[in-house]
This record gives structure tokens, sequence and C-alpha cells, in this order.
């Protein structure tokens, strides 16, 4: 079988989102049977988020199955758990055969065999989102599930980027304030470098710790010393959140920010190279 090839954050955040789903589901079906076969609102949501929970599990299960060459149909859970040995590969048929059976949610389903049979089966996605994510780990031996295809991608658009705004910074500032084309693509570049910037950020923030990092996140991984100077860090968020929020912005004063800031884009990613390096060792 084929072992390399695995799109780590597809099937990271299909877990996720699976996980999201499957708290909801648990929450619902510690309900009393009473009192969910008598709740419409209830099984209504209970339906739709099991289908949500199947399709989440479905996407890693069809990807991982084409990376492996393994031939699946419908029942690619059941295949792909049978294929590498899952112990509960049998139970993920009965799960895909409910799903076909009752995905349609105008199609009626009677509400005791529903709290029943979720009841004895649920767990099972749970089951199969470690067993695949221990599959992964062991056989790649990727233990932190660093998606390294992702994170190079972002840094090469943060080196295209820069290359692009150190022409424009190349030009004398009032040859810059005279022509706007140089702003208009000045704002453009700065943006795709700090959004691929903050999408490796986001992606590694789990593997450091950093729990749930929003716009701040480059400033959180400063303040926690992964990587350097965090006003630095809060300056480039700053700069571009003016630039998403307001047409009234200073072609000079961004000028300067450009001058400032440009640097820090290339010595992040060498920081952060190096501290995933250092994390790796210790894993």
């Amino acid at each position: 079988m084929k072992t390399k090839g695995f799109n780590i954050s597809l099937i990271v955040q299909s877990f996720v989102n699976l996980e999201k789903v499957y708290k909801d589901l648990l929450k619902n079906l510690k309900l009393p049977k009473e009192a969910f076969i008598s709740n419409r609102l209830i099984i209504d949501k209970v339906r739709t988020d099991f289908n949500i929970a199947f399709e989440s599990a479905m996407r890693p299960c069809r990807h991982i199955s084409q990376v492996l060459n393994i031939k699946t149909t419908k029942h690619c859970l059941y295949e792909l758990s049978e294929a590498l040995g899952f112990p509960f590969a049998k139970d993920m048929k009965d799960l895909s055969e409910f799903y076909v059976s009752y995905r349609d949610l105008k199609k009626d389903i009677d509400p005791s065999y529903l709290y029943d049979f979720l009841s004895t089966h649920v767990k099972l996605f749970r089951d199969y989102a470690e067993q695949i994510i221990n599959y992964i780990k062991t056989t790649t031996k990727n233990y932190l599930l660093i998606d390294y295809d992702l994170l190079n991608e972002k840094a090469k658009h943060i080196k295209d980027a820069v290359e692009k705004l150190k022409f424009v910074l190349s030009k004398p500032q009032e040859e810059f304030l005279s022509k706007p084309m140089y702003f208009d693509r000045a704002k453009y570049f700065y943006q795709v470098a700090y959004d691929a910037l903050f999408d490796i950020c986001r992606h590694l923030a789990p593997k450091f710790k950093l729990k749930n990092p929003s716009d701040d996140c480059l400033v959180v991984m400063a303040q926690a010393n992964i990587v350097e100077n965090p006003n630095i860090a809060y300056d480039m968020m700053r700069v571009k959140n003016k630039l998403i929020t307001t047409w009234d912005v200073d072609h000079k004063e961004f000028y300067e920010a450009l001058k400032k800031l440009l640097p820090y884009f290339e010595t992040y990613i060498k920081e952060l190279s190096a501290s995933i390096k250092e994390l790796v060792k210790n894993a």
C-alpha cells in the first residue's frame, strides 16, 4: 500500500467537523428515551447531525482510500475499516446502510428505532476517527500531524508576495505616493503575505498547545516565545485589519509601515521553521 500523499489538513479538519456534531449527538442521546421520541425538534436535529457526522467521516475515507489504492463504494467506511483491520469494521457497514436508508430527512423513521440505533452505534464515529488518526501517525511517522505540504505552499506564497512588495518599496516614497497603482499593488500583496502567514500560524497553533487563536494568532505565538517581537506581530495584524476595514488608508503611513514590517515576514518563517524542528525533535 502507498502511504505517502495524505492530505493532513483535509483529514484533521474533517475530524474537527465530526467532533463538533458528535458532541451534540451524544448530548441529545443522553436524554431519556421517552423525552427523545416525543420531541420532534430533537429528532430532526439528531438526524441532521448524524448526516453531517457521516459525511465528515466519509471525506477522509474517500481520500485515504484513493491514496492507498483501495477500491471503495458507498460503504467506504466499512471497506476502509476492513482493509486496515479495524476491529469494528462490520459495524461500520450498519452505519453506512442506515445513512443510505435515512439520509433523506423527508423520509419517516420510527423515533424509537432512531434512538436505539444511534445509542448503540454513534460511538463508532469516535472509534473510527481515533483509528484513522493513529494509522496516519504510525505510517507517516508524523506524530504531530503537521501538514508540511500546506506549510511549504504558504511559505512560497509569502516569498513571492514579499518579492513583489520589495519591488514596490524600491521606488522612492514620492513616486509611490504619486502613483495609485503602487499602493493598490502593495495593499494586495501585503494581504497575500499576511494571510499566508496567518494560515501557517493557525495550522501550527494547536501543535504548540495554543488554543483557539483568532485574528491575533501571530501575537499569541510571539507572546509564547515561539517567534519573537510581539509588537511587530501586533503591528502586522493592525495594518492588515486597517486595510480590510477602511478605505481611508494613509498612503504615506502604509509605505512607512511596509518598510518596517516587510523583513519580518521572512524572519517569522525562519523562526517558525526552527520552532517546528525543535517541537518534532521533542515529540
